[in-house]
């Protein structure tokens, strides 16, 4: 399979998981430690799932700023940080049709356009932060798309990435090739872990829900549903969730 592809067979993935499951508005495994200290709600459906891009944000300086979010899938995040976090221009890129769609439909504030990550529609030096939320292990070619973000990032400006990966994995040696300084990295699989123990049972609900009932096991194993494949391999330390803070000299 070509790089090309790939990325087709990415974006039509998710084109027609927003047809099946279009209930969601965040499309990753969530983030829960001990204190669940918050800016969301207790009862959001998605708390998670938002708890890990406030997370991926942490100790950043978003106030005023011109915010890129790469993959910014349904647009649930996007609007969450850009209203609780006083950003002044929020631009979410995704390579799915279907996102992009979902996205402008339901997200107030923030402005979305079909992209490529490895190869961003913006000029160079045009964002103060770039964020990355559990999308990088799909894409053609990592080390790209880290070129990419240095490239359109502000000299002085943050890059927020999580990811999950493969044990044997690390994507260190790329970022530093890109020129980035590592200001923090944490490994986060217990909180991934937590977050989908605690938001299985919505996970499923919806999968059970599914027109298309051939596609529910699937779907679980995607999707996080605890004993299904996702959860599994991190139960297992197949694979491992990191969270990095970044910067461009």
């Amino acid at each position: 399979m070509t790089d090309s592809q790939k990325s087709a067979g990415v974006a039509d993935y998710y084109d027609r998981a927003a047809g099946n499951i279009p209930t969601f508005t965040v499309l990753n495994y969530g983030y829960s430690d001990a204190s669940d200290a918050s800016r969301v709600p207790s009862d959001h459906p998605e708390r998670y799932c938002l708890a890990l891009y406030e997370h991926t944000v942490r100790n950043t300086d978003l106030a005023g700023k011109r915010v890129l979010e790469v993959s910014c899938g349904r647009g649930g995040g996007a609007g969450f940080i850009m209203n609780e976090f006083g950003v002044a221009d929020y631009v979410g890129v995704d390579l799915s049709d279907e996102n992009i769609r979902i996205a402008e439909a339901r997200a107030e504030g923030p402005r979305f356009i079909k992209g490529n990550a490895q190869s961003l529609p913006f000029d160079d030096n045009s964002f103060d932060v770039v964020i990355n939320i559990e999308a990088s292990h799909l894409y053609d070619d990592r080390g790209a798309f880290f070129a990419e973000v240095m490239r359109v990032l502000k000299a002085g400006g943050s890059f927020c990435y999580t990811d999950g990966c493969w044990a044997n994995d690390n994507c260190v040696p790329d970022l530093l090739d890109a020129g980035f300084e590592l200001i923090e990295r944490r490994e986060i699989t217990a909180n991934v872990i937590a977050a989908l123990e605690r938001d299985s049972a919505r996970r499923e609900a919806l999968f059970e829900a599914m027109p298309e009932k051939d596609l529910i096991e699937e779907y679980k194993d995607w999707g996080g549903v605890v004993g299904y494949r996702a959860w599994t391999r991190f139960v297992n330390r197949e694979t491992l969730y990191f969270s990095h803070l970044l910067r461009k000299p």
